[in-house]
């Protein structure tokens, strides 16, 4: 009776654990766009983020684009570069302060609600979408609408396709995990520079 039990429990934790890792591949499923009333880039990958964020912008799908954050140093998140892709500086709203996708969404829900924004389309990479909108979710509790949209990279490549696949998949496998558990402080380091296989996101 008690090898039964034993085993019984055993096959429910490769279970588990099987359905943990195979959802842990499923990153990328994005929302269709609707009218809302600012797009909120998130900062990090390459330029495709800004890119998608623009061409929401350039659809009328909003007047206003939050950078979160702006970096002047780093180009795809630059006031620069957003520019050139045509979105003017009138319809950017600037933030400076957010480290990490949990600082993204405390920052930019902040000024979402100073400038009584009701809803946001979020865009970020295809990778970062699963950590971003549990985030998002958990920090706006309702209070506003939120889409998050996949941005392609540059390349045109899905984030498994990548040559760095693992080092995404490592990365944010654990840091999803990490902000179930509320561990926001122990794992909250620069969310800007992943698309350098040798720094992690």
């Amino acid at each position: 009776m008690k090898i039964r039990i034993t085993v019984i429990l055993i096959c429910i934790c490769l279970i588990l654990l099987f359905v943990t890792i195979l959802d842990s591949f499923n990153h990328s499923k994005t929302d269709t766009p609707k009218q809302a009333d600012v797009i909120i880039m998130l900062g990090g990958g390459d330029k495709g983020r800004m890119q998608k964020a623009a061409e929401l912008y350039h659809d009328n799908y909003a007047d206003y684009v939050i950078i979160s954050p702006v970096r002047k140093h780093i180009y795809p998140q630059s006031i620069e570069f957003a520019t050139e892709l045509g979105i003017p500086e009138s319809a950017i709203i600037e933030e400076h302060n957010a480290t990490s996708t949990y600082t993204n969404a405390t920052e930019t829900l902040k000024i979402m609600d100073e400038y009584e924004f009701d809803s946001a389309l979020v865009v970020t990479s295809d990778y970062h979408l699963k950590r971003s909108k549990m985030i998002y979710d958990r920090v706006n509790d309702g209070e506003f609408d939120l889409l998050y949209i996949s941005a392609p990279s540059t390349d045109g490549k899905a984030w498994h396709e990548r040559s760095y696949a693992k080092t995404l998949w490592y990365s944010e496998f654990y840091k999803l995990w990490g902000y179930r558990l509320g561990l926001y402080n122990v794992i909250d380091q620069s969310d800007h520079d992943e698309q350098n296989p040798n720094i992690q996101k």
